[in-house]
């Protein structure tokens, strides 16, 4: 595994970086590498790391004959923790509570392709874009936002477990267009549901 950092800033995002010596941005390890950012929109008060549940140990979407290849292939299986994994918990300052989680690369990539359709097909609340409202800040007094200097990298929770309160008609046509099935979907939202859970 590789060693990561979370940290957050007075401008209410949170930043993730990487000790990755390997990486040419790193400086021979001189260096943390930025993986990752992302706005919440609310002033971070305290960081607390934990080990993730598994999500097998609850009921899938998936046909039984894959998931039971999928549990032969989990050493982690029927455990109450993936002890493998950290998640991260964070309160603010309006009281609000948020979880940060790490995903295997197939996840991550299938939830990103469900975000960004997602952002599109769902209509924003006051007129707020989905996607900016998630984009790092900078300070004005630097020069404002630019765009190379956005790493992005996270999935906005929030925005894709409203899949699960969509019509049956609606997560079918979502799905498709990314190229997945509606089972795979919610096993991968049921894994970032768990891995987040600190009860």
């Amino acid at each position: 595994g590789a060693m990561a950092f979370v940290c957050h800033d007075d401008r209410q995002n949170l930043k993730f970086f990487q000790y990755a010596p390997a990486d040419a941005e790193a400086r021979g390890g001189n260096k943390l590498v930025c993986r990752a950012d992302v706005h919440i929109g609310s002033q971070t008060t305290a960081l607390q790391s934990h080990w993730c549940q598994s999500s097998l140990l609850f009921n899938s979407c998936t046909m039984p004959s894959t998931l039971a290849a999928l549990k032969q292939q989990d050493v982690l299986f029927g455990r109450l923790e993936d002890d493998q994994r950290f998640a991260v918990t964070f309160g603010t300052t309006d009281g609000s509570v948020g979880s940060i989680i790490s995903l295997s690369e197939p996840v991550f990539w299938r939830l990103t392709a469900l975000q960004s359709v997602m952002s599109n097909a769902l209509e924003s609340n006051c007129a707020l874009s989905h996607r900016a409202w998630r984009l790092f800040r900078r300070s004005t007094s630097r020069g404002g936002c630019r765009s190379n200097d956005r790493k992005k990298g996270t999935i906005d929770g929030d925005l894709v477990m409203k899949f699960v309160d969509l019509a049956l008609y609606e997560q079918e046509d979502l799905a498709s267009s990314i190229g997945t099935t509606v089972g795979l979907l919610m096993d991968n939202l049921l894994e970032m549901q768990c891995a987040s859970s600190i009860i």
